[in-house]
């Protein structure tokens, strides 16, 4: 990452930070649902002041999203490949490719249990045609088609979340905010000028955030603070760690105030602003602190550099199957409510609900997200036009300066 002058991936530090912090939101997303499900007397009473894990969870989700996917812009800005289409084919390897398989697992568990029942832990499953189409093309959920579906006498394309696939509407939320942020972010640095369709295309993925936002549900904030952060990040990172600190204490007083007065939601503009920033400031605290013990030369003991070892092999592993985890937690949870509700203890069913969900996010790591790689290469060789033509030779006798005046 293009973060600072300082190259702060030298010490590890940041990095480490990143992996943990998904991790442990993915981690929370599983516990969270899990209390829901199973003591909803006390996490699903309406009307209660609850904090939900996960919903906090979501937020460093975004936010992390548009610090990183912004980072990894900016590095790769000036390499004449880097195209929209390349672009888009690395978010379709590392958000679709895991994703579709995922769906048809989802939806071939719930049309073998579910099917047919009305013994269910949420309202309902939906394994319509509908449904399956709206998910299989990230198109549920999508705020143009539930205001002008009804309207046009086509209510068939406003499709919901596909079965127990509930939490996945941040999936497509975000897949709809890369779509835009390439769309803009390729205008801005290659100058580009967007066609017709690519209006159609920006207009039709801003209206995700947007509506998600006019209904109250601020997360497409997170996502704009991080990218935000990562923009300036060259900048930020030259400011005193005092001043980072003193944000992050600040940023979080302003979250617990504001989680206090909305009454826990943490869907509002309110909460998700302070708790974002503070969250990109505490990686700046940590920068500099990783920074200035690399710049110091400071040798760590041996129990430091155990610990520090073994605290980077936890996290990375943690962080490595934090999606597949995301992905298929819920119906994992939905599932054991459906055969052993009424037959265990709700402690002994949330702390299964996290063994069973880690142990098949893993399993569907190693078998399907973690080539995610390879199948972006495959996707750029099979569906992207390299440039065989050679450079005129008439370049080989330009002047530097004509050279960098001829980037784009």
């Amino acid at each position: 990452m293009k973060t600072s002058e300082r190259a702060p991936a030298k010490a590890g530090q940041p990095i480490v930070f990143f992996d943990f912090a998904r991790g442990i939101s993915a981690q929370a997303v599983v516990l969270g649902h899990g209390l829901n499900i199973f003591l909803p007397g006390i996490f699903m009473v309406p009307g209660h002041r609850v904090f939900y894990m996960q919903s906090f969870a979501v937020i460093i989700f975004f936010v992390l999203s548009g610090y990183l996917i912004t980072s990894a812009v900016l590095k790769k800005r000036d390499r004449p490949e880097f195209t929209f289409g390349s672009y888009m084919l690395d978010r379709v390897a590392r958000v679709v490719y895991p994703l579709f398989p995922a769906l048809a697992l989802i939806i071939a568990c719930d049309f073998l249990v579910f099917r047919g029942t009305t013994r269910l832990p949420f309202d309902g499953v939906d394994l319509s045609p509908q449904a399956i189409a709206g998910a299989f093309t990230m198109l549920f959920n999508h705020p143009l088609l539930q205001e002008f579906g009804p309207r046009l006498g086509a209510s068939w394309i406003n499709a919901g979340p596909v079965g127990s696939g509930a939490p996945l509407w941040s999936v497509v939320a975000e897949w709809w905010i890369y779509v835009a942020f390439g769309l803009l972010a390729f205008v801005a640095l290659r100058r580009t000028k967007l066609g017709v369709g690519s209006a159609l295309l920006l207009i039709f993925a801003i209206a995700v955030p947007v509506g998600y936002m006019a209904k109250g549900s601020y997360e497409s904030l997170a996502w704009i603070i991080g990218m935000l952060y990562a923009l300036g990040a060259s900048r930020v990172a030259k400011l005193p760690r005092s001043f980072h600190a003193w944000v992050v204490v600040l940023g979080t007083a302003a979250f617990l105030v504001a989680l206090y007065y909305n009454r826990q939601n943490l869907h509002s503009a309110s909460t998700i602003l302070p708790a974002s920033v503070a969250f990109c400031h505490l990686y700046f605290v940590i920068d500099g602190i990783a920074a200035k013990r690399s710049l110091s030369g400071r040798v760590p003991g041996v129990f430091q550099e155990r610990f520090g070892r073994g605290f980077r092999a936890f996290s990375l592993f943690l962080s490595s199957y934090s999606y597949s985890l995301y992905l298929l937690h819920f119906s994992v949870v939905s599932y054991l409510w459906y055969f052993l509700h009424g037959v265990l203890p709700a402690w002994q069913l949330i702390a299964l609900s996290i063994i069973a969900s880690n142990l098949l996010a893993f399993g569907f790591y190693l078998g399907v997200e973690r080539h995610f790689h390879k199948v972006g290469k495959w996707l750029k060789g099979a569906l992207l036009r390299r440039a065989a033509v050679a450079p005129p030779p008439v370049a080989a006798t330009m002047r530097k300066s004509d050279l960098e005046d001829a980037k784009p």
